[in-house]
């Protein structure tokens, strides 16, 4: 099955191809706020020269990073998997001879490889040139974001996916996302660097595991880890990853009984009967049945 997994992850990163134009607009939305961002840095650092262990340019480097990584882990309002379940179409992934969770997995990790070619290079790119911030020329920086950045990519995956889950038990689930999405903002630095926290609170943020999302991998991109904590963060995020691993599956079972038995008052069949005498109308209620 591993080559099935592979082939829909590089259709998915195909598919992506399609939307140039909004790719385009994406872009440079990113870099808008970016630049934004980058002067109140620069207006910070103007008043107050003084933050410890991080330079202007490192606070720059550290922005443009994590707007650079933005789209490839916790994009803006993505909602695939809840439409699906809305409108019955998770009936069609559920029959497919394939592990729902490993399919959908498999799908966004080919949109998260497009949005690392064609929105993450290309925000850095724009940032090196007009900020000048270049780039950690060390190997071993680059060895460390080469290690976190895969378990970044896939925490960020199983996160939109948890929450997206909930669909199968509520009606209108976009306040969820919303809610969701900002709180992963928040919590990965995306709003505010986290080394700006307070103390206390970053001694919180720190096992939560959206530390594990763009904090981390570009901390470590930008050399501000010994190597014991290298892979002390290393270990953690590993460790939350298979958590919510487990925990997505476990509720994908439990949402899917819940399909096949209650089905008749929620969604699914919803559907089932909307849809009454075409083909997948069929299918589905011969599978909740």
């Amino acid at each position: 099955m591993f080559p099935f997994y592979v082939e829909t992850a590089f259709t998915a990163f195909r598919r992506q191809l399609i939307y140039r134009w909004a790719n385009i607009s994406g872009l440079i939305t990113n870099i808008f706020f970016c630049v934004l961002f980058s002067y109140v840095l620069l207006a910070l650092y103007h008043v107050r020269p003084s933050v410890p262990g991080y330079s202007i340019q490192d606070s720059l480097r550290y922005t443009w990073l994590l707007q650079s990584l933005l789209m490839v882990i916790t994009p803006f309002g993505w909602m695939d998997l809840m439409m699906t379940i809305r409108t019955g179409e998770v009936v069609s992934d559920l029959s497919k001879p394939c592990d729902f969770c490993w399919y959908w997995f498999s799908r966004e990790v080919g949109r998260s490889l497009y949005f690392l070619f064609f929105r993450g290079l290309p925000i850095y790119t724009a940032g090196m040139l007009l900020f000048q911030i270049g780039l950690p020329m060390s190997w071993s920086n680059w060895g460390a974001l080469l290690l976190m950045l895969p378990s970044a990519i896939l925490l960020g995956i199983v996160y939109r996916f948890l929450y997206n889950l909930l669909a199968f038990w509520i009606i209108e689930g976009r306040a969820i996302v919303t809610m969701a999405v900002v709180l992963s903002l928040f919590f990965t630095g995306s709003y505010v660097p986290i080394y700006f926290l307070p103390s206390w609170l970053q001694n919180i943020v720190a096992w939560l595991p959206f530390n594990g999302f763009m904090n981390v991998p570009t901390l470590a991109f930008l050399g501000k880890m010994s190597l014991s904590t290298f892979w002390f963060e290393l270990a953690r995020q590993i460790g939350w990853l298979l958590l919510l691993v487990l925990v997505a599956r476990l509720l994908t079972t439990i949402a899917t009984r819940r399909v096949v038995s209650q089905g008749a008052r929620r969604g699914v069949c919803d559907v089932c009967r909307y849809l009454a005498g075409t083909n997948f109308g069929m299918i589905c209620c011969s599978i909740v049945i």
